[in-house]
């Protein structure tokens, strides 16, 4: 795992030294890399969230909105739907969003500004195969080419871009407990590394709080962390240590929470998993929003990129070494190549650390007064977490759940390119 080796970098710290140095860092440990087993497969949904403005009408309510965004993208050949349009409660439930199509939705934890006919909505991907790179690409490239065309797209400081990740295995099509073991170690270790690469907002939302200070792990170091995550004998006592939140929190006195409660609004979030749903996702919350299909690609690649590498290598991390932001750069990066991912998002992805914001210790950070276990909270702020508390669908679950129901999903299994 990263943790093993630092590229070198010369004093003057130029960018050519840095990459001289990881070219030959890459050269020396390419050999044991690929010899390694494969990495771990997934599959992968995606949800985006902006503002979104028509470029052709002026609309006052987010209905007539989606309505436009399902005819530009239908006329423009991308298969969609209209969340409104499957309710959950049908007696039958058999009005699902479909998992193979994008799906439309509003989103009221983000502000919405009808004065200036700019909606906060969602767009939740159909699943890929995250090897399928020629599918699933070219899909984003189209959608956000048909999306930048017909409508102004803003990505506000609460818009992210998260990625749903679930195990793409014929015959168990599930997370065991040593991958969210590993997974949940190396998120923990380098979460101040995968803070470098995102603005700072996305560093203080309450919507993307921090795992490593959560009321778990907060009092613990981080050997402690990996000892009390290897006592735990279950996946849902790790999935709920990993969102464990506290009711004295701003986020607790939120939802009027009176004891410690499983959150989803943590960097990456395993509320999926907390209720033994073993086939359910991780999601990755932390990116910002996305307007261009390079940006919405990179973050893709960076999220599961980072699972594969931490579930082969996420127990075997010394905790008391410090992590590194270019080291895990470096790792994430041959996992890439190690993955075929296509060169030019290989370089968007180096590119990503490449311009990682210096990381300030924690030590320094206590003493300046900014470890953000809990972030600031704004009233709108307030408002979200009850919405998604109470009224926000789990559109990305649903589309799993429903992909694993699908009659023919032994067939999808062995055949689909895509799925």
């Amino acid at each position: 795992m990263p943790h093993a080796t630092t590229p070198s970098v010369s004093s003057d710290g130029s960018a050519r030294s840095r990459h001289r140095h990881r070219d030959r860092d890459h050269r020396r440990h390419s050999l044991v890399y690929f010899e390694e087993p494969e990495p771990k497969q997934f599959r992968f949904c995606a949800e985006l969230t902006l503002q979104i403005r028509s470029r052709r009408a002026d609309h006052r309510s987010s209905e007539s909105l989606e309505d436009e965004i399902l005819y530009s993208l239908s006329n423009g050949g991308i298969k969609s739907q209209i969340l409104s349009d499957y309710p959950y409660d049908h007696p039958a439930h058999t009005h699902t969003p479909s998992y193979k199509v994008w799906t439309i939705t509003s989103d009221h934890s983000i502000q919405s500004k009808p004065t200036e006919f700019k909606h906060a909505m969602k767009f939740v991907s159909p699943l890929f195969r995250f090897s399928s790179f020629d599918t699933w690409i070219q899909h984003f490239e189209s959608f956000m080419q048909v999306l930048n065309r017909d409508f102004e797209t803003t990505s506000t400081h609460e818009c992210s871009t998260s990625i749903h990740l679930a195990p793409l295995d014929q015959d168990h099509p599930e997370w065991t407990r040593s991958d969210i073991r590993a997974l949940s170690k190396s998120i923990l270790y380098f979460e101040s590394c995968l803070d470098a690469v995102m603005p700072l907002y996305r560093r203080t939302s309450v919507f993307a709080k921090s795992n490593r200070y959560n009321k778990q792990m907060a009092n613990l170091t981080t050997a402690e962390c990996f000892s009390h995550l290897d006592s735990l004998s279950k996946r849902k006592y790790i999935a709920a240590h990993m969102v464990r939140c506290d009711p004295n929190s701003a986020t607790g006195r939120a939802l009027g929470q009176r004891s410690d409660f499983p959150h989803s609004g943590y960097r990456w979030n395993f509320l999926n998993l907390v209720h033994n749903k073993s086939r359910g996702t991780i999601e990755f919350r932390q990116p910002p929003g996305s307007t261009t299909p390079g940006e919405a690609i990179a973050w893709i690649i960076l999220a599961v990129c980072f699972a594969q590498v931490a579930c082969a290598k996420g127990d075997s991390l010394r905790p008391k070494e410090r992590p590194n932001v270019q080291t895990l750069g470096d790792w994430v990066y041959r996992e890439a190549v190690r993955a075929n991912v296509p060169s030019e998002h290989r370089r968007r992805l180096r590119q990503l650390f490449d311009d990682a914001m210096p990381i300030v210790s924690d030590s320094k950070k206590a003493k300046l007064g900014i470890v953000l276990a809990e972030p600031p909270m704004t009233v709108h702020d307030k408002h979200g977490l009850i919405w998604k508390e109470k009224g926000e669908r789990n559109v990305a679950m649903e589309k799993f759940d429903g992909f694993f129901v699908d009659p023919v999903l032994s067939t999808l299994l062995r055949d689909s390119s895509r799925l």
